[in-house]
């Protein structure tokens, strides 16, 4: 008698390069995919960077448009014939905050048993909170009525799309978005290996620093304060380098902004990168004057490889994981100081990987961890 694993339906709006989707596809390598697979409705017809990749692991993926595009009518039919056709599920998990509450509303009425309501980052609970069509007030009193599970990133971000009940009751529950540690050791000869070659890539020297910064090209990254910050820090370390990873809509400003104060051959400009691990075995320290960001996954990453860090103090005490070299700097402070931060973080002296991997999973941060929490979630009710 053969067993066939239980089905998961995700749902969230694309499947790029992102936070939450990064989450679920770190999740989707390390379970155990003979008891428990995947399938995914996306709000998007385009091509996504993980389809190739989900497809291969085993999992379906499903493309709806928003009501706002079809109708709330056609909506509802494309979505109760993907999960009577293509079902049984024995889970929803939602992670596009704007429709979770519809769609586990949705998932209730046809008889979907596990049903989870998931928030990864305040910036993704800001937007998909925003005024609009469906107040606030609605969004989640269809979450809390609906759903059979609250999962949060953080306790913040649980409270942030759920509100103040989100602490007090037993559906709500903290999973971090963990990373796997292994990718983080600069000790072994892989890594080694890609430490030579990215430098080689990029023409550094060995005896040049290189300042980092990972995030998207957007207002609330702050990269304009950041290059003030990195042409403080030249002035008293001009063998620097400062590398950006990421993209977005302000890249040409900034780019613009490079040129003009010309540091140009100083600042390197990748884009968006697959393998940011890689990239953490160069980086001297990392950068994040931040306006707001929640608990971005990257300096979980930095501290997981050992990379000091100096961010904004709008990011929250959680942050700092007690892995090494981490301080807070507020944003009233002038470039020159962050600058000097830098110099003591370069300077620092290098934490021993046990130390550092020992307090990133003692955090919580571990994927095998969270995989297996996760799978008490969708266990919970499955006989």
């Amino acid at each position: 008698m053969s067993h066939q694993p239980v089905r998961i339906l995700h749902q969230i709006n694309h499947m790029n390069q992102d936070t939450a989707q990064s989450f679920i596809m770190k999740v989707y390598r390390h379970i155990d995919r003979s008891k428990i697979q995947f399938d995914f409705i996306v709000h998007t017809h385009n091509p996504s960077d993980y389809d190739e990749e989900i497809r291969a692991l085993g999992g379906r993926i499903f493309n709806l448009q928003k009501p706002y595009k079809t109708g709330w009518i056609g909506y509802i039919y494309d979505l109760k014939a993907i999960i009577q056709l293509h079902g049984p599920f024995h889970a929803i998990h939602t992670h596009a905050m704007d429709m979770s509450g519809f769609i586990l509303f949705m998932a209730r009425w046809l008889g979907i048993p596990i049903r989870i309501a998931h928030s990864h980052s305040l910036s993704e609970v800001a937007f998909s909170l925003s005024p609009g069509k469906m107040s606030r007030w609605l969004r989640r009193k269809l979450i809390r009525h609906n759903a059979t599970n609250w999962l949060g990133s953080s306790s913040s971000a649980n409270q942030a799309s759920l509100g103040f009940q989100a602490g007090h009751d037993q559906r709500s529950k903290m999973l971090r978005n963990g990373i796997d540690l292994s990718q983080y050791a600069k000790s072994d000869a892989k890594s080694a290996a890609k430490h030579t070659a990215l430098r080689e890539q990029l023409l550094i020297e060995t005896d040049e620093p290189i300042v980092g910064h990972i995030g998207r090209f957007s207002a609330v990254k702050n990269h304009r304060f950041l290059i003030e910050i990195f042409e403080e820090l030249l002035y008293r370390m001009p063998n620097a380098r400062l590398v950006l990873i990421g993209d977005g809509p302000l890249r040409p400003q900034i780019e613009e902004i490079i040129e003009q104060k010309g540091i140009k051959n100083r600042v390197h400009l990748l884009g968006r990168q697959e393998d940011i691990a890689a990239f953490f075995q160069e980086l001297d320290v990392l950068v994040l004057p931040t306006f707001q960001d929640g608990l971005p996954m990257v300096l979980v990453e930095a501290q997981a490889a050992g990379v000091p860090c100096v961010v904004s103090d709008t990011l929250p005490g959680e942050a700092n994981l007690k892995a090494g070299f981490f301080t807070y700097v507020s944003l009233e402070q002038e470039a020159a100081i962050w600058a000097q931060w830098l110099m003591k973080a370069i300077q620092s002296d290098p934490v021993p990987e046990e130390t550092r991997i020992r307090a990133v999973q003692q955090a919580g941060y571990d994927i095998k961890e969270t995989v297996l929490k996760l799978e008490d979630v969708y266990n919970a009710q499955i006989s």
